[in-house]
């Protein structure tokens, strides 16, 4: 059964990640992220000012640093 579902992909998978071992965990890692954000995160501006990206502080551009 699994042979008529992925076929050779199984071994080109295999062996790909032997011979890119950090292109295969940086990809996989890439893919939980976004997959986490697009779960749990918040795209565009959250109600109210609407001028600051959630969850990141810039401070008020006076350059206090406060």
């Amino acid at each position: 059964m699994q042979e008529l579902l992925f076929g050779d992909w199984g071994r080109q998978i295999v062996t790909y990640s032997q011979q890119y071992p950090l292109r295969v965990v940086t990809a996989v890692l890439v893919a939980a992220i976004i997959g986490i954000q697009l779960m749990f995160g918040k795209w565009g501006p959250s109600s109210g000012d609407g001028g600051d990206i959630e969850g990141f502080d810039f401070g008020d551009g006076d350059g206090s640093g406060d």
